[in-house]
């Protein structure tokens, strides 16, 4: 065969080889219909043909607290509690010539040992509006007084301090070198106020790497619509990294004059809106191994009634111990103890555990 006959019998090769590839399906180019959003933060992630950039989380929660192991059995008046809970969070970020816009919707469902079935509810959902100069907050969202809200997991037998989200209509101004400043209209009713009315807040923040400090104030428009009652607060928070890594302590004192929700009074013990007093509380958080981690917390209050002779005093510890073996998931035992006096007659003890099994993504 001479080289003439090779060159005709590799045109015609190629020749069947092109009309072959021209009869098999064309693979589409892949299309990326998701870009990160990396400007946001981790897990954001822009909508297909829109400015905005949105995260999606969520959280599954079971968990499970003793009755008063201080009770005989068969005396015992409170069972123990269980629940799971269920949560979607939805953020969304959008960067306009105004400024950034910011949303957060958080849906809860919720079963409860009782049987009990809550269906789909919202939670928390505001919308923040993010300038030069600060920024503006509009919904339900945790109240700008609060602060310190306790680290133990669980908290069996509870704590005293105010932890509670309420409607509202804020503003937080950056002034520069980690201080801030807040000013916050919040609905009433949310702390056991007067309907259709307003309690005044304001704030100031100090954050640095050593960790933070915050005074809070505000004017309450009581239940009886008779004027205002008022709280005050401080808290201090330190990071302790240069001692064991992953260690912050915190200290806090509350005082409240006819607006005791500011100061986490219980209800059940004496008159929320007719009160004054002060609690005090503290709490330390450490990492044990890169795995486990543990937390204990210390509060007392002592609050007496404006318009009778009932005072309450009351102690609690709880504290606990987190194993956390992937990145999300937690497991966690708390245990926790509670004394106190009513109208100077000692209240028999109370000692509660609890576990929780939670997993956030």
């Amino acid at each position: 065969m001479n080289v003439k006959t090779l060159a005709l019998a590799a045109a015609a090769a190629a020749a069947a080889t092109s009309a072959q590839a021209a009869d098999l399906p064309l693979a589409a180019e892949p299309v990326n219909y998701v870009k990160a959003c990396d400007a946001f933060g981790a897990g954001y992630f822009q909508l297909p043909g829109k400015d905005t950039c949105i995260k999606l989380g969520g959280r599954i929660r079971a968990q499970y607290v003793t009755h008063n192991l201080n009770e005989k059995l068969e005396d015992v008046a409170n069972d123990y509690e269980a629940y799971v809970r269920g949560y979607v969070y939805f953020t969304s970020m959008t960067a306009t010539d105004f400024g950034t816009i910011k949303t957060y919707t958080e849906l809860e469902a919720r079963w409860t040992e009782d049987g009990e079935r809550q269906g789909v509810r919202g939670n928390d959902a505001w919308i923040q509006l993010g300038t030069d100069y600060g920024s503006f907050l509009f919904g339900r969202e945790g109240s700008a007084f609060d602060e310190f809200t306790g680290y133990t997991w669980i908290g069996p037998v509870g704590g005293a301090w105010s932890d509670t989200a309420t409607l509202q209509a804020s503003f937080t101004a950056d002034l520069g070198n980690g201080f801030t400043a807040t000013a916050s209209l919040e609905d009433s009713s949310y702390r056991g106020g007067d309907e259709n009315a307003v309690d005044f807040v304001g704030a100031l923040k100090l954050s640095q790497g050593w960790g933070s400090f915050k005074l809070a104030g505000a004017a309450h428009n009581k239940a009886d619509g008779d004027g205002y009652g008022y709280a005050a607060g401080a808290t201090a928070s330190f990071n302790l990294d240069m001692v064991k890594e992953g260690t912050e302590v915190t200290f806090q004192a509350q005082y409240a004059d006819e607006a005791g929700s500011y100061i986490g009074v219980d209800e059940d013990l004496i008159n929320v809106e007719f009160t004054k007093g002060y609690n005090l509380s503290a709490g330390l958080e450490t990492s044990l191994t890169e795995k486990v981690s543990a937390q204990l917390d210390l509060a007392y209050i002592d609050v007496e009634s404006t318009i009778s002779d009932e005072e309450v005093q009351a102690y609690s510890v709880n504290g606990s111990v987190v194993y956390s073996p992937v990145a999300g998931l937690g497991l966690a035992l708390a245990a926790g103890w509670a004394d106190g006096e009513v109208n100077d007659v000692d209240v028999d003890d109370v000692i509660q555990v609890g576990g929780r099994v939670q997993y956030t993504f």
